[in-house]
Formats: C-alpha cells, sequence, structure tokens
C-alpha cells in the first residue's frame, strides 16, 4: 500500500523546493485535505477531480478543486495518457514552461506518485496542431489564452459563449456572412494583434456578438459578427450546440482552427473538421 501522505512529504526536504508545481487527480476528498496539508505553500498547485460531489466539499474551503472531463474510474490507467496529455497541453497554452519539474500525485485508480522533467517531454500537440493549419505557434497558444480569458470572466458577471477561427481569410469570408459592419476596420494591425495581453479585452467584446471573429494566419483580427454557412445536412454530434457545430463546419471547410467558448465552461478546438481539443474551465 502505497502512503502518498509520506511520498509527498519525502518528495519536499526542508532545506530547498523540490519541484516547481504538483498534479494531483483524486476522487477523495480524504486523500485531497491530507496531500494538501503537507505540500509546501509556496508550490503551486492543480487538484482534479472527476466527482461534483468533491468540488461541492471544498466549496467553501481554500482547497481549489478542478473538473476532469473523463470519469476516472472509467479510464483505469488510461489515466497516465491522460496526464501526459493536459501536461502538453498546459506547456502549449503557457501555463507550464518547458523545463518545469512537476510532481504528479495519482489517488484514483492508480496511487502513487512521480515525477516529470517536462524538458523530457518532446511531442507538443499544440505544435503539430500549428503546424498542420500553417500558422506560428504563438498565436495558437495566444488564441486559446484568449479562449481562457473569455470562458473563465464571462460578461457582466454572466458566462457566455464565443466563437473565433484562424486561417486563411478568403476560405473563412467565403463560407460566412456579416452579422454587423466590422468593427476592425481601418485599425491599426497592433491593435487587432492576438499576440499583444493588451488588446485580448477588446477582443473579448468583440467575440462575445453573435457570430465570429476571425484572424489572419498573424494572429491579426480581420472581422467580427460573421455568420458561419453550416452546410445543408450537416448533422450536430451528440453534445453539440449549434456554435459548436459552426465551429465544427468553418474549420473543415475554410481547413483551419476554429475555437468554441461555450456558456458551460467548455473551450474546443477545432481543426480541419475534427475537435482536437477540449478542456473544462470550471
Amino acid at each position: 500500500m502505497v502512503d502518498l501522505v509520506k511520498s509527498v512529504t519525502d518528495a519536499f526536504p526542508s532545506d530547498r523546493k523540490s519541484f516547481d508545481s504538483i498534479i494531483m487527480i483524486s476522487n477523495s476528498v480524504k486523500k485531497i485535505r491530507q496531500i494538501h496539508a503537507v505540500i509546501p505553500s509556496d508550490v503551486d498547485r492543480t487538484i482534479l477531480t472527476s466527482k461534483s460531489r468533491v468540488i461541492e466539499s471544498f466549496a467553501d474551503d481554500e482547497i481549489t478543486v478542478e473538473m476532469m472531463d473523463e470519469s476516472l474510474s472509467s479510464m483505469g490507467l488510461q489515466v497516465l495518457s491522460q496526464l501526459h496529455d493536459m501536461i502538453l497541453q498546459a506547456i502549449g497554452e503557457g501555463r507550464i514552461a518547458r523545463g518545469e519539474k512537476i510532481l504528479v500525485i495519482l489517488a484514483e485508480p492508480i496511487d502513487g506518485v512521480f515525477s516529470v522533467d517536462t524538458t523530457m517531454l518532446s511531442a507538443n500537440r499544440f505544435a503539430s496542431l500549428a503546424t498542420e493549419i500553417n500558422v506560428e505557434l504563438e498565436v495558437l497558444t495566444k488564441a486559446m489564452q484568449l479562449a481562457r480569458h473569455i470562458g473563465s470572466r464571462g460578461r457582466e458577471g454572466h458566462s457566455v459563449g464565443a466563437l473565433f477561427a484562424i486561417g486563411s481569410l478568403p476560405k473563412l469570408r467565403k463560407y460566412s456572412t456579416p452579422l454587423v459592419l466590422n468593427p476592425f476596420k481601418g485599425h491599426d494591425a497592433d491593435k487587432k494583434s492576438i499576440l499583444f495581453d493588451e488588446n485580448h479585452e477588446t477582443l473579448a467584446e468583440f467575440a462575445w456578438l453573435d457570430g465570429a471573429i476571425f484572424f489572419n494566419k498573424d494572429g491579426v483580427a480581420s472581422d467580427a459578427g460573421r455568420y458561419i454557412q453550416v452546410p445543408a445536412g450537416t448533422q450536430p454530434k451528440y453534445g453539440e450546440g449549434g456554435r459548436h457545430l459552426a465551429a465544427r463546419a468553418i474549420s473543415q471547410l475554410a481547413e483551419c482552427a476554429a475555437i468554441c467558448v461555450s456558456s458551460s465552461g467548455k473551450i474546443t478546438l477545432y481543426v480541419n473538421g475534427r475537435e482536437r481539443y477540449k478542456v473544462r474551465l470550471n
């Protein structure tokens, strides 16, 4: 039987900081509390669960627990593959720096503690997706950053959805029609670039309009409020709403990347008509 508390305690000698961050995956409220108590206060931590009751248990607590999309009990050993993808995605989005050392704690369905040196992770999902659609990795990662900004903050205290696409503007415009006058027309590229964080609040305001916001392959916003022309007969997949259907359609028609932010707190990335990445923010 693995003594998780002792293993975590041993991983942090009192004279030095052994790890940059911790990722814990568990459906046990008791284990989460026990582990949280022995983690040094200056170490970043991400705690994940697949049970809503676990999150509810910490509603009035200082411990923050996030929901996973898939059930831990159904994943079995595949939790290791899921963890690998999560770390790569976090690197691609810039939430984890390459070179960080991470302590991973599993409390279900496997009990164990192991370290991950991110310098050894060579396959970056976002890098391969960026290559697939011929855009710079920074453009794609900044788009995901904008999506997180929109999904986590909402608007005027309310959760909202948004849709934006990155690709060839002639193709994007070919399969869409304007719903409003283009608010980006006539403004300098620097003021419309997704690469600059100071532009994200403005871009978010336009992304919340009905319709989609388009970016060229350099990450410069070109159009907002575009209605996607979903081909007749295209059927939504299970769980897809209209915005997801439009994102999937434009990603296939325009051979581009489309990012859908749902009002329920999910971000879904489509590339060339396929769902390639999904994350839940709450």
